[in-house]
């Protein structure tokens, strides 16, 4: 075992990526709503996650560093995420994308915690580290050949606020002639 954390205290420490995701998430989403970027937010909370389990893997750092860490980069990436879908899909559209990415999401959240009882109970805790390094790996290859391909097809996911609001606008004036 490498903590010797009571029970209450291991429980408190991975409440605290939750407790301080729902916190950061509406500072974030300000944040990102001013910057634009949003590809750059997702992949940045990546790497950040990514970073985080690497310590919690390999290293013995006071696991309330990286996990206080996660819970920004869980921000961060949320709040990055979620709004990108209203950029691509059409405004019609839209309760049935969010259904179903929601859909998705919990399918995996639920087999990926099944999985990592298994991983757990088998193998220990570095094991399960490694398997989510495995996946943010993954989802940071996802995340760059995203941002290449939205950068070939003119930059829509990860334009800056004030190209944003230009664009808005040079629509709205050429809706109105």
């Amino acid at each position: 075992m490498k903590y010797t954390f009571h029970p209450s205290s291991a429980n408190a420490i991975n409440s605290l990526v939750y407790i301080i995701s729902a916190a950061a998430s509406p500072v974030f989403g300000f944040c990102i709503d001013k910057s634009g970027k949003n590809l750059f937010w997702v992949n940045a909370g990546i790497i950040i996650t990514l970073g985080c389990h690497a310590c919690l893997a390999f290293t013995f750092i006071n696991p309330y560093i990286p996990m206080s860490i996660m819970g920004l980069a869980y921000s961060n990436l949320a709040s990055a995420l979620w709004p990108m879908v209203s950029l691509v899909v059409p405004e019609y559209q839209l309760g049935t994308a969010y259904g179903i990415i929601q859909s998705v999401q919990n399918l995996g959240l639920a087999v990926i915690s099944l999985v990592a009882g298994i991983i757990v109970d088998g193998h220990g805790y570095l094991m399960l580290e490694l398997f989510f390094l495995a996946w943010l790996c993954l989802s940071l290859i996802a995340g760059v050949l995203l941002y290449l391909v939205d950068a070939a097809r003119g930059g829509v996911l990860n334009r800056s606020a004030r190209k944003r609001r230009l664009l808005e606008k040079a629509l709205e004036e050429k809706s109105v002639n």
